[in-house]
């Protein structure tokens, strides 16, 4: 479904064409309302978009499609197709370049291959695929019996970076006079340039140039024109595979002919991927199966092997032995089939070459090999599932649009008796996967849960008997169920289980006379327990000092926050597993409670945009006179 937009003066040199693809949600007419033009700083930045600062203050979220991705999440569940004009600028020293990183300048270079003096500019390469090597600039200058330097341009890898010089180094076919390492001297004041079209690279605190929106009727902002300049940037920062592409950069990123066997020590494929692909599959690979020993306590047994094909048109027929797996691979799937003789394990592995569809397959593999099966569907899913989406040392939730919005908007929520049935059943559909992701998602992420999955988890793949979700979660089911219920009301990609945990242990008491409680409240996180006990009927001051921010890049706020309720502190009564409305609170405030129980406060921000909040308010709670 095709959506076009009108547009006006404002934004007529670009083409706006936007394409719904529905996710769980029904197709609906989706209107413009109007279109945003603004400057100012950015705040915050998120897989989906931004948030910016506009030069009176206000807060703008703003949604903005990169050039890699299908479309953009709008707030109730749909995938928009949004391709924006984006340029994103970075400058910084030179000396802060990384190994690996692909960098363009010009120098003073004799036909040795020697630079003459220092280089003052340089610039960083961010996608796409560079000529590499060494062009004279003037070739009529260029004698190779001279001894005088001559203009060129190199366009080459960063091997090594330091304060007063970089070497970088060019593939041996592109070498310049038999020379493949070439060092450059800097100057004192050196910068590097970066110029890319992916938002990715914008960091908290650039400056925003130009942005140019569309405001759709339910509220989203989606850029249509984005201009941004980092203005603190040290460096480019790390995204995805960066590391790893730099760390493996000198490997050809050319797929082989022929399918070849590639090793690790965990896994053995038979694949057309190239050296560099595979190099940064096993590497991700191997810290996968890492984290997994360290998180379920038990090393496999064996070998993970099988296929992965990028092109099955390269395999000749037959090789792959499997026609179910040649399918799963020819739709852009995989499978794991696992199988036992006696004592002995086995894992065999067909995928496409999809590497979060790998690492999926491959949890199957890892806990079959280590406990000799992967327990009930749920489970098995669930734990792929994470897998699919794991990446290393990053506990925030980044799941596909289309995924994220099913669960935010999905009616009814499954519940988790509907998820968690016992033995195998049918694998389902991806809307059934999504499910057991986000309940295994809590399980392990919330530390109210996690010490309890594990145990958990190796019963059910081990098939100890009477090993069920019910039998270890019963004793909290109420718990559990309102944890997961606030879990799916407020989940996103950004969002933090371990930081929303509900506090079940903190002591609460009642307030008499002139006492009062004084309590600590963060703004990096969710609810937390004020120690008192409201009464309905009663009236209670409170008061807050202190500040707190709610963006790595945004001002410091008392409690009393923004205009728009963003950083206020605000309060909630908790009773018999029920929560009321948020209450604004505030710097001052009388507290009238709407009902008798557990009184918990909170700094206003979006849950999704909670981990790089800072600071804290000391709240102090007393009966009103």
């Amino acid at each position: 479904m095709v959506i076009r937009f009108p547009t006006s003066r404002a934004c007529c040199s670009v083409a706006v064409c936007l394409v719904l693809a529905a996710a769980g949600v029904a197709h609906a007419q989706i209107r413009v309302t109007g279109e945003v033009s603004l400057s100012g700083m950015v705040e915050t930045v998120t897989k989906d978009g931004i948030t910016v600062r506009d030069t009176a203050g206000k807060r703008h979220e703003v949604r903005v499609q990169g050039p890699t991705q299908q479309g953009v999440a709008l707030s109730d569940g749909r995938l928009l197709s949004a391709p924006a004009q984006v340029q994103v600028k970075a400058e910084f020293p030179a000396a802060g370049v990384k190994p690996g990183q692909i960098v363009r300048f010009r120098c003073r270079m004799h036909s040795t291959g020697k630079v003459d003096g220092t280089i003052s500019e340089i610039t960083v390469l961010d996608g796409g695929t560079p000529k590499f090597g060494v062009v004279t600039l003037h070739p009529g200058k260029d004698d190779p019996k001279s001894k005088e330097p001559v203009e060129r341009e190199v366009t080459a890898t960063v091997k090594t970076a330091l304060a007063k010089r970089i070497v970088v180094e060019l593939p041996r076919e592109q070498a310049f006079n038999k020379k493949t390492a070439i060092t450059c001297p800097l100057s004192d004041a050196a910068i590097a340039r970066l110029t890319t079209n992916d938002p990715a690279r914008i960091e908290p605190g650039a400056r925003v140039v130009k942005l140019q929106a569309l405001q759709l009727q339910m509220g989203d902002v989606v850029a249509t024109v984005l201009e941004v300049e980092n203005l603190v940037a040290k460096t480019v920062a790390d995204k995805g595979d960066d590391a790893l592409e730099r760390k493996y950069r000198t490997l050809s990123s050319e797929p082989p002919a022929h399918p070849r066997l590639v090793r690790s020590a965990h896994f053995a494929f038979i694949t057309d991927v190239s050296d560099r692909e595979w190099a940064v599959i096993s590497e991700k690979l191997e810290r996968m199966v890492k984290a997994l020993e360290v998180f379920l306590g038990r090393k496999m047994t064996g070998v993970v092997e099988g296929f992965v094909a990028r092109d099955l048109g390269k395999f000749p027929s037959g090789m792959i032995d499997d026609p179910f797996g040649v399918e799963k691979i020819r739709r852009g799937e995989g499978v794991c089939v696992n199988s036992r003789l006696g004592s002995q394990r086995h894992a065999r592995l067909y995928s496409c070459a999809d590497h979060g569809v790998i690492q999926h397959e491959c949890v199957h593999g890892i806990c079959h090999l280590a406990f000799g099966s992967t327990g009930p569907t749920w489970l098995s899913e669930g734990l792929a599932e994470l897998g699919n989406y794991w990446k290393e040392g990053d506990r925030a939730i980044d799941l596909p649009a289309p995924v994220v919005g099913y669960l935010q908007n999905a009616t009814p929520k499954r519940k988790l008796l509907e998820i968690a049935i016992p033995g195998r059943t049918e694998s389902g559909t991806w809307q059934d996967y999504a499910w057991r992701w986000a309940l295994c998602h809590l399980l392990a992420n919330n530390p109210n849960y996690s010490k309890r999955f594990v145990p958990l988890a190796i019963e059910l793949m081990e098939g100890k008997q009477g090993a069920s979700f019910e039998s270890v979660y019963g004793p909290v089911a109420r718990e559990v169920s309102f944890e997961y219920d606030q879990f799916l009301n407020t989940l996103g990609n950004g969002y933090r289980s371990d930081l929303t945990a509900w506090p079940w242990n903190a002591k609460f008491q009642k307030l008499g006379g002139t006492s009062e409680v004084k309590v600590k409240i963060k703004a990096q996180a969710g609810w937390q327990a004020s120690k008192v006990l409201v009464e309905e009927g009663t009236a209670y001051d409170i008061t807050a000092d202190g500040t707190w921010k709610i963006a790595a890049a945004g001002k410091q706020f008392d409690a009393d926050g923004e205009a728009d309720g963003r950083g206020r502190l605000v309060g909630a009564v908790f009773s018999d597993f029920t929560l009321s409305k948020e209450i604004p609170l505030g710097k001052k405030a009388t507290l009238k409670p709407p009902t008798s129980g557990q009184l918990f406060l909170r700094c206003v921000d979006m849950w999704t945009e909670l981990a790089d909040n800072d600071g804290e308010v000391t709240v102090t709670i007393r009966r009103a006179p």
